[in-house]
């Protein structure tokens, strides 16, 4: 099956199929805690299927093409947007910066959120991926972000600091 390769992190690279689906390779332990379900069942993240281990640090994973808008604000509902602004700016003045305080500031951030139910699925995704460790960074920008049916998606917000070292 053809695939293009449509996206390059330092963790993943994103290859487009002709059947409409992204088959990432990945080191990124953040897209397997999604794929084996610990992350909350959510419209704000993508469903990850782990496809196979290829050796000790990388995996397939397959998930639905969910493009980026040309502009976020036009293509989320108010409320979504106003989600966006609110992790945004969270994102933005944080001083987050040592490895192993990460999970712990992140925790006390997504606390601030005034929308209860943002709170509680931002805290339980940081949850989850403590399972990997307590150096995990939060980064939001439109890059890693879409919207589909007027909904924020958060593509890859969440990474290991120690992985990006």
């Amino acid at each position: 099956m053809k695939k293009k390769l449509i996206g390059q992190g330092a963790f993943t690279k994103a290859y487009l199929r002709e059947d409409g689906q992204v088959l990432l390779i990945s080191r990124d332990p953040i897209k397997e805690c999604m794929a084996l379900g610990f992350f909350p069942d959510s419209y704000m993240f993508p469903q990850i299927e782990i496809v196979k281990r290829l050796d000790e640090d990388y995996a397939e994973y397959l998930m639905d093409y969910l493009p980026r808008p040309s502009s976020l604000k036009q293509n989320l509902d108010a409320d979504q947007w106003q989600i966006y602004k609110d992790l945004r700016a969270l994102y933005m003045n944080g001083e987050i910066v040592l490895r192993n305080e990460s999970l712990e500031r992140w925790h006390n951030a997504f606390n601030t959120l005034k929308n209860e139910e943002l709170r509680e699925i931002m805290i339980e995704a940081l949850d989850a991926t403590a399972n990997y460790g307590s150096d995990i960074g939060f980064e939001i920008s439109p890059r890693n972000v879409t919207a589909q049916d007027g909904k924020l998606i958060l593509l890859d917000c969440f990474y290991q600091i120690s992985k990006l070292d």
